[in-house]
């Protein structure tokens, strides 16, 4: 019984290494990290906040996977689903970014003049969206 779940354990670190592995090229790709580091002037911390991000994903999964129960309060949950928001902005901030999603969008639909109320909805309505979800599901 014991051997079981030390070899899943190790099968939990590897695949949660691989998905973060892949998960942080995806970001990488996306220029996430360079954006960042660039605004905050802190070029020489790039490979620092990658590694807590694989970090990060791969408890996360084992925490997940074996179903272990954190003792937070609310405070811990609010905390968390802070961090959780920032970076989800971010990664579609840079998405969006990537892609010119909000200048075709614009030029789509003629809205160029209303692009930052745009911008500031959808931002809104993720916002919005994460409470309701936090709240009543």
């Amino acid at each position: 019984m014991q051997a079981d779940h030390i070899l899943y354990l190790i099968f939990c670190l590897i695949a949660g290494g691989a998905i973060s592995a892949g998960y942080i090229a995806f970001i990488t790709l996306l220029g996430v990290f360079e954006k960042l580091s660039e605004k905050y002037k802190t070029n020489n911390l790039v490979g620092l906040l990658e590694t807590v991000i694989i970090l990060g994903v791969t408890f996360g999964n084992v925490i997940h996977l074996f179903q272990i129960s954190l003792p937070v309060k609310i405070i811990g949950v609010v905390i968390y689903t802070l961090f959780g928001g920032i970076f989800i902005g971010c990664l579609s901030g840079a998405l969006a970014e990537t892609l010119d999603i909000f200048p075709i969008l614009s030029r789509k639909f003629k809205v160029r003049d209303f692009l930052p109320y745009v911008i500031i909805a959808s931002a809104l309505g993720k916002g919005i969206g994460s409470i309701v979800e936090l709240i009543f599901l």
